[in-house]
């Protein structure tokens, strides 16, 4: 299953996107993926993070995906590693069984 958590800036996307996040593992579900693409991530904080661990975490580079030339000649993004390895080297713990993935972020105005 996946879900997706979108709208309007203030709407509380980020609060109802933790808060399900942790009902899901508290109702038993398990391997939780919770991607913050956030420009402002605060995702962590609404999964229950300490702000000590907030510092272990480290936006997924670019370079997770590569550029490929399909036969037909089109160029296509794809996954340099599988999901499992990217959740294994960029993801990081939070409380109730959930792994939190911080997408890039950006470096400086204009990078966005």
């Amino acid at each position: 299953m996946k879900l997706a958590v979108a709208g309007k800036g203030g709407s509380g996307k980020t609060s109802v996107a933790g808060c399900l996040a942790r009902l899901l593992a508290r109702r038993g579900v398990s391997d939780l993926i919770a991607i913050d693409a956030d420009s402002n991530p605060n995702l962590a904080l609404t999964l229950g993070l300490p702000p000590e661990r907030m510092s272990q975490l480290c936006p997924m580079p670019r370079s997770v995906l590569e550029r490929r030339t399909d036969e037909s000649g089109k160029t296509r993004l794809s996954l340099a590693l599988t999901p499992a390895e990217i959740f294994e080297q960029y993801g990081i713990p939070a409380p109730g069984g959930i792994t939190l993935l911080l997408m890039g972020s950006v470096d400086h105005a204009g990078a966005g």
